[in-house]
């Protein structure tokens, strides 16, 4: 069924996008050239990333609903881990609010990112383990 593929390919996109708004974030760290510009860049594509983080979370638990009746809902170590990406997506959106104003915002919100990509890498194999046949 193709619409069973939906949620892997937009997860496969999402993950790619976060690679690539974390690649923005570290060539704009202080000291850098063109910092001030792929800080901006970051700052501008992460929200977008964030949304797209979201809604692929709501769609592969609306697809175990919808399409998948071998798998319980919310009972996966793949949903888990996209609950603890989503939670660290939400914190650095959360931090970022202070990045211009205080040092330890600045300090914690890659390490938190990093924590969410790295989680993505996880995400990918344990989403493998339960593609669609």
């Amino acid at each position: 069924m193709l619409l069973g593929w939906a949620h892997p390919a937009a997860g496969a996109v999402t993950i790619l996008l976060a690679a690539r708004g974390a690649s923005l974030g570290l060539r704009g760290r202080a000291g850098r050239p063109a910092a001030e510009h792929y800080r901006a860049r970051h700052a501008a594509f992460m929200p977008w990333v964030y949304g797209l983080v979201l809604v692929s979370w709501a769609g592969g638990l609306a697809s175990i609903w919808a399409l998948r009746d071998d798998l319980a809902p919310a009972a996966s170590g793949h949903f888990a881990v996209g609950t603890a990406i989503v939670a660290l997506f939400s914190a650095a959106a959360l931090v970022s609010r202070w990045i211009a104003t205080d040092a330890r915002a600045r300090a914690i919100h890659p390490w938190i990112g990093a924590a969410a990509l790295l989680l993505c890498g996880v995400q990918v194999f344990l989403g493998l383990q339960i593609m669609p046949h």
